[in-house]
């Protein structure tokens, strides 16, 4: 068998004001009795860093200790009842995120939010479970990602889920699913389902959608995106409950020794050993030589195989800044002594820019979630909890449609050239590799758009009469940097998505607003007598201009930040190689949304879930070693 490099590194914590932990907490003088060693360390406790540790200490000979800065959260209704999902109170398991103010729109900032807790932002998400079409991920292989296609990542969609289609009548008329048989998993962690209870504005929806020519779609999820359908949550069909990744992942695994959790403590950076800079452009194998990892700040925890950064596409591309990983340009500014020069560290942000405008349905005998107030969420809440049955079991959105350009417009042809020909406005911090990885990716986002089987857009309908609309393949890139030295420093990152920095972004959302328009006046939504929000009406769908400063003051994110830490090759501005490790590093890796190359047209938790399961092959074969090496004054033998 090959024998690899063994690899000692060092991990560390800063402490800062501890609020709760599971299975690892300070003793009587406030240290943390922690194991001599770890195996593995992974920095974050969302959707990559609870999959990883959960797979990894499958084998008892293995150890992980997985440092998350949120807490538990307190199962709560508020977070566990789909019903209450956008009526919640964020400020317990959230963190604000400030973006720079958007040029490209209004020149106003937007504040957008992400999960702060064991499981990230599936304890506040939306449960939408789609995974998006072939071609997305056949892009992804294009890309120069070799094992990342639909059919190689396939398997890995099954293997986190556990899909159970409903199996009775609700609330009207049974929707029209039928699922692809061999595309869902049966007997994975993460519970998918569908509520037991539909509101009849859910049909209206689908009749009007169909009315203007949109199919339905009885399996969203068969790697065909496109049409109109009740879409699959990350539920549980039987207790009618969030199914998020701390449910998944952890609690099952939470007893097991060799598997340890801190929370309330966050890493501030990532050590390393080697004496000067590294240029990310080397050929090597990083098995074997290459910027060994040794840890983060203060507190020192020994780890005797990898790192893993699972802190999501905003912080984790920052700890690598201030830890000397990143863009040589930006990093000199800040004073950080350059470890590896890497471009791409932050860039090729990418997001779903989202209108969320909410239709008031007037007719007097429509129901919504506004109307569960009072005594009726009195009722409401006790026929949930006694029966797991009623409109608490319904999460925000029920139904949605998947839109491809070709369905929606009779000027296909004219986007298509906007999209190849329109300056991009790209960062102006983006360097040739990074334009040239751009020039790629636009090149797939333009067959996908041509395409009949990859939506331009989403329409969403929600349980109170929003209409929201995402673009679901932007061409706009943005950026996220450090703007200290330290991630806590006084200046906090600069995010910023630029939305329509690319204007047929704006123009496939203008698109989504006109079909809006126009179902609202087919006979299964007029029955709703929907209002729409000033700025929005029939009129201003009419007067272009005026309908598209009304949209640009209202674009705001889909909740689905990605790609600053690319899996690229390094001539296309990439971050990590397709095994997911950090250019450069031996044992750096990382596992979450920001290694996602190009976004797919869908909510993107299931790809997340993928993603995360896919390179544990990977990571176990770097050391499965038959041979004890010494390294840093210690042995190992995989």
């Amino acid at each position: 068998m090959r024998t690899t490099t063994a690899i000692h590194a060092l991990a560390a914590i800063l402490l800062l004001p501890f609020t709760s932990a599971t299975r690892i907490i300070p003793d009587s003088k406030g240290k943390l009795p922690l194991q001599d060693g770890y195996d593995y360390i992974v920095v974050g406790a969302g959707i990559g860093g609870l999959v990883v540790a959960n797979r990894l200490t499958e084998d008892p000979s293995v150890s992980a200790l997985v440092i998350e800065a949120g807490n538990l959260d307190d199962r709560a209704e508020d977070v566990s009842i789909p019903g209450n999902i956008g009526f919640e109170d964020p400020r317990r398991y959230e963190v604000k995120v400030k973006m720079a103010e958007q040029e490209f729109l209004d020149g106003k900032v937007r504040i957008f939010s992400q999960g702060k807790a064991v499981g990230g932002s599936t304890i506040v998400n939306g449960l939408v479970w789609t995974r998006g079409s072939v071609a997305d991920f056949d892009a992804w292989e294009r890309l120069g990602n070799p094992g990342w296609a639909w059919s190689d990542i396939l398997p890995y969609f099954e293997k986190s889920e556990s899909y159970s289609a409903p199996v009775k009548n609700v609330s009207g008329a049974q929707p029209l699913l039928h699922p692809v048989a061999g595309n869902h998993g049966d007997r994975g962690p993460v519970q998918v389902s569908y509520p037991n209870y539909y509101y009849n504005q859910s049909y209206n929806f689908l009749d009007g959608i169909r009315e203007l020519g949109i199919p339905i779609n009885e399996d969203p999820n068969s790697g065909n995106a496109t049409g109109a359908s009740i879409v699959p949550s990350s539920m549980s069909g039987k207790n009618q409950s969030r199914a998020d990744a701390r449910t998944a992942y952890l609690d099952p695994a939470l007893e097991r020794p060799n598997l340890h959790l801190i929370t309330g403590y966050s890493v501030t950076r990532v050590l390393h050993g080697n004496g000067g800079a590294t240029s990310s452009n080397s050929t090597h194998d990083p098995r074997d030589s290459g910027l060994r990892v040794t840890g983060v700040e203060k507190t020192t925890i020994s780890c005797r195989k990898e790192v893993i950064l699972a802190a999501g596409a905003i912080i984790s591309p920052v700890l690598l800044q201030v830890s000397g990983i990143g863009p040589v340009a930006l990093l000199e500014s800040l004073g950080i002594d350059v470890a590896i020069d890497l471009p791409g560290v932050g860039s090729n942000f990418q997001d779903h820019p989202t209108l969320q405008p909410v239709y008031e349905y007037t007719a007097p005998d429509i129901f919504t979630a506004w109307d569960i107030v009072g005594s009726t969420r009195d009722a409401v809440r006790q026929e949930y909890l006694t029966n797991r049955t009623g409109p608490w079991t319904a999460p925000m959105v029920n139904a949605a449609a998947f839109a491809a350009l070709s369905w929606v417009t009779d000027r296909e042809e004219d986007i298509l050239n906007e999209a190849a020909n329109a300056t991009a406005n790209l960062p102006p911090s983006y360097d040739s590799t990074l334009r040239a990885g751009y020039d790629a990716q636009r090149a797939e986002l333009i067959s996908m758009l041509a395409r009949a089987d990859t939506p331009a857009y989403e329409v969403m309908s929600t349980s109170w009469g929003q209409l929201a609309v995402s673009a679901m393949q932007p061409f706009s890139r943005g950026t996220v940097s450090a703007r200290s030295a330290s991630v806590f420093g006084n200046a906090p990152p600069l995010v910023d998505p630029r939305f329509c920095a690319h204007p047929v972004d704006c123009r496939l959302l203008l698109l989504g607003l006109g079909f809006n328009d126009r179902l609202i006046r087919t006979p299964p939504m007029a029955a709703l007598a929907p209002v729409p929000p000033p700025g929005f009406g029939a009129a201003d769908a009419r007067n272009e201009t005026a309908l598209d400063e009304a949209m640009r003051s209202k674009i705001t994110s889909g909740f689905h930040p990605s790609g600053t830490t690319s899996m690229l090759p390094l001539e296309h501005g990439g971050v990590v190689d397709p095994s997911l490790r950090v250019y450069g590093t031996r044992n750096l890796r990382v596992v979450d949304a920001g290694v996602i190359p190009l976004i797919p047209g869908a909510h993107i938790q299931a790809a997340v879930y993928a993603v995360a399961e896919k390179p544990l092959g990977l990571i176990v074969d770097d050391y499965n070693t038959d041979e004890s090496e010494e390294t840093g004054g210690r042995y190992y033998q995989g």
